[in-house]
């Protein structure tokens, strides 16, 4: 349990930020959380929204909605999740003897009509169980929000066991989560958020200011320190921005395995704020609504879904068509599997498969809609090709918004020129793309279709958030033999011309490169060392990942051809026979890539039906099954999401947005996972260079994918000398060895006094003959200097006004939610008219 004493953390206990603060005795005897909800706030809240509704038929909605229809924590709070949100429906008879069928509004949208409160220390009882809650947020009656508490300082008091002790809660009262949108866990200094039901690997930090910028460790605010708690709890419970999130960014997902729960991350938030405001812009200008760029593993496909939710729910858009865009099918699929487990959209999303009924929909759609396509579906019939017609005209409607997932020319703009067929077809639609790397250099004309850029949130940020994980680099080259009439220019050229996706016409050209591969790449002696290496090599890092994940976890090897995968299985199933098995749902070993009729062993031995492939998906995805090894050449590469997957072991030399999507299949977080690796036994390194060149110059700089792991190694072995040489003249072990219940604290703090002691060498103010350098040119010595992606001071229209008082979210309110899609913005510094109840 956390400390409440002194030492304990103050921001929460002042937590008017918005919420009016309670009385510890008065609560503790009313037990308002023992009762899920306060019934006199919940029906003096009820009467002020539904004035019509007379009061007894207020009292039987209040206690429909306050008493449980199960005993299953997220099932329950998925249902008072749907009253928060849309009402409850009653039913009643009125005095004039007619039908009445009213919606019961829980909460308004203007915040100062809700009655806000926060409680210290909320005691429950029930059985053996007594549990004491740090600080319980209550929104007209309805505990929405418990914050738990670890005091700062203590080595095992963290965030991590703040979510323990918030597990621990949910485990032994589940019903005293039903109305809680997210729970918040601190030590007072470092702070993260999650639905009750996230585990702590996707707890995320709000550590931006009103406009999404973020708020970097150290700020200081009139000469005083900002902690990340006190960031996360102006942040997450401005009034406004907190019906926000429970209205608009909170995803329930239905499926096999049963209901989970999401909520928006910060970044997430604000892209999808911004570009809902930039789409309703572009409905009613030129159609361009621009491009997201955040990062793979971040969470794109969430913001896509939470995205067509409010476009589809937004009025100046008078119910749109929404179309979501991929190029390859099986990026499609799991696109809309994603939408179609989502119990957050108003319509049930519909997959396309032919070219025929994508033309037809569209034509005859004159409102509303969520289709899943692919960007060949916007190509011309052989017959138009022939005629050399273009595309016909399917809808002259202004809200239709097409939405591609990635922007890259080479998707959008194949030999067909699909971006010219998309604009014929669809003329006064508006585009709006989200990718997960940055536009080429050589793509700019990529701008010109969709717009500019919504919103970055780049590699760097991704991982200092904890949102992705690092990814790290070991070449392990297997050399090749080139024979006499072959250059690594050849090769290199047939690697990348070795590709999925290619109509009839270019699979000819293509015959002889795949034929190059394979004689160089795949040549017995090559494929005989690289499994022996792969196999040596992954039976070390299972073992060493076994220490962090508690399992051995899964890896990926990206073969050049179908024929160098399936030789390669044969050579490591040759090493370790027992990894074999012919079952699909057994083994530690599996094969996944497309076939033809055409095929001939051993290509041939690994072919099947996509249904069968999913199920080799699905055991990829599950930390608990056998299956540790999948080798693929095209197939998983982009779109798939395997969180236990940490290893990808690279004999294929990628390049550009392909290479970066690629890394970024062991980028996700994991219980545990601190990393991914790329093992290379192509060469990248000159690759991966150049991709990186096209990021960030934080991201260029950080490397957070691509670090060298030997750089890697040197780099902290370099870091350690520097601190021993630092704490030289301070033992800090002495004082933590001594033990005692403040040892880390006393080793901690004494440390720190050393290092800001004038004493300590080092420390001396520099004398008049050896001053501070100064930057040059007028600009800060840590500018970054121009580039493509320098921050100029113009802002994005959608977000509105910035607070003139702080950077921070404070507690003022605005009285409506923003029409345009501007994120929640404070209007005053600390304090607010509408504060949750002091």
């Amino acid at each position: 349990m956390g400390g409440h004493g002194p030492g304990a953390p103050g921001g929460a206990a002042r937590l008017a930020a918005g919420f009016r603060a309670g009385y510890r005795a008065r609560h503790r005897r009313a037990g308002l959380l023992g009762r899920a909800a306060d019934p006199a706030r919940l029906l003096a809240a009820l009467t002020r929204f539904n004035p019509t509704v007379p009061v007894q038929y207020l009292q039987q909605a209040l206690a429909e909605i306050a008493s449980p229809k199960s005993n299953d924590a997220i099932t329950e709070n998925h249902r008072l999740h749907n009253y928060l949100v849309d009402g409850y429906r009653l039913s009643y008879i009125d005095s004039d003897g007619n039908e009445a069928n009213p919606t019961i509004h829980l909460l308004s949208s203007d915040p100062d009509q809700n009655d806000w409160l926060a409680v210290n220390q909320v005691t429950l009882v029930q059985g053996d169980y007594k549990r004491r809650f740090d600080v319980v947020l209550y929104c007209n009656g309805l505990p929405v929000s418990v914050i738990e508490l670890k005091k700062a300082g203590s080595a095992t008091a963290d965030v991590a066991a703040a979510h323990a002790q918030l597990q621990t809660y949910l485990r032994d009262f589940p019903m005293a989560f039903r109305f809680c949108v997210f729970t918040l866990a601190s030590d007072g200094i470092q702070a993260k958020y999650g639905t009750p039901f996230t585990p702590l690997n996707h707890f995320s930090p709000w550590n931006v200011d009103d406009d999404g910028v973020p708020v970097a460790p150290g700020y200081m605010e009139d000469g005083e320190a900002v902690t990340a708690l006190e960031t996360a709890l102006h942040g997450l419970y401005n009034q406004l921005r907190f019906l926000q999130l429970t209205r608009n960014f909170t995803a329930f997902d239905g499926g096999p395995e049963g209901l989970s729960k999401r909520i928006a991350k910060p970044h997430q938030y604000f892209a999808v704020t911004k570009a809902v405001g930039s789409t309703i812009q572009a409905v009613a200008s030129n159609g361009k609504a621009g491009v997201v760029w955040h990062t793979q593993g971040s969470g794109k496909s969430m913001e896509m879904e939470l995205y067509a939710n409010l476009v589809a729910r937004s009025p100046q858009l008078k119910n749109p068509t929404v179309v979501v865009i991929t190029d390859r099918n099986e990026l499609d699929g799991q696109l809309f599997e994603g939408f179609d487990r989502s119990l957050l959209l108003a319509e049930s999303p519909k997959q396309i498969r032919k070219r025929s009924e994508l033309r037809d929909e569209l034509s005859n759609r004159t409102t509303g809609g969520i289709y899943f396509t692919t960007l060949q579906k916007f190509g011309r019939s052989k017959s138009e090709k022939d005629a050399g017609a273009d595309h016909p005209l399917l809808s002259v409607r202004r809200n239709i918004i097409v939405v591609v997932d990635e922007a890259h020319r080479s998707h959008y703009d194949d030999l067909d020129g699909y971006a010219r067929h998309l604009r014929d077809a669809l003329p006064h639609a508006t585009l709006i793309a989200f990718t997960g790397t940055p536009i080429s250099f050589d793509d700019r004309n990529t701008q010109d279709v969709f717009g500019e850029y919504i919103d970055i949130y780049d590699l760097s940020r991704a991982v200092e958030d904890g949102a992705t994980v690092p990814v790290y680099f070991e070449p392990r080259l297997i050399k090749v033999g080139l024979a006499s009439d072959v250059t690594e220019e050849d090769l290199d050229k047939s690697a990348d011309e070795a590709t999925l996706g290619l109509d009839d016409t270019e699979r000819a050209r293509i015959e002889a490169s795949v034929a190059v591969v394979n004689a160089v790449y795949g040549a017995p002696q090559r494929i005989a060392a690289l499994a022996a290496d792969l196999v040596a090599h992954w039976e070390n890092r299972r073992a060493r990942m076994g220490k962090f994940i508690e399992a051995p976890g899964k890896a990926m090897i990206v073969g050049g051809t179908r024929e160098i995968c399936a030789k390669l299985y044969t050579a490591i199933v040759e090493l370790r026979p027992e990894w074999h098995s012919d079952d699909l749902a057994k083994g530690k070993i599996k094969v996944v890539y497309s076939g033809t009729a055409s095929d001939v062993p051993p290509v041939s031995d690994h072919v099947r039906r996509d249904s069968l492939n999913a199920t080799v998906k699905e055991r990829l995805k599950d930390v608990d099954d056998e299956l540790e090894l999948v080798i693929v050449k095209d197939m998983m590469l982009t779109g798939y999401d395997s969180p236990p997957l940490h290893t990808l072991y690279l004999d294929r030399p990628l390049k550009g947005a392909l290479l970066m999507q690629t890394l970024a299949r062991v980028n996700r977080t994991f219980r545990g996972k601190q990393d991914g690796l790329l093992v290379a036994y192509a060469p990248l390194a000159e690759n991966l260079a150049k991709a990186l060149g096209e990021y960030t110059q934080s991201d260029r700089t950080n490397k957070p994918v691509g670090r060298n792991i030997d750089e890697a190694i040197g780099v902290t072995l370099s870091l350690v000398d520097s601190l021993q040489e630092l704490l030289a003249g301070y033992d800090w072990k002495a004082v933590l060895i001594k033990g005692g219940p403040k040892a880390f604290l006393n080793a901690v703090t004494g440390a720190v006094s050393y290092l800001r002691s004038p004493g300590t060498p080092g420390n001396q103010p520099p004398t008049a003959k050896s001053r501070w350098p100064r930057s040059t040119a007028g600009s800060p010595a840590s500018c970054p200097g121009p580039g493509p992606f320098a921050q100029g001071p113009k802002r994005w229209p959608g977000c509105g006004p910035r607070s003139r008082c702080t950077k921070r979210s404070a507690s003022g309110w605005q009285s409506t939610t923003p029409p345009t899609g501007k994120p929640a913005a404070s209007r005053c510094r600390r304090k607010s008219s509408g504060c949750w109840e002091s």
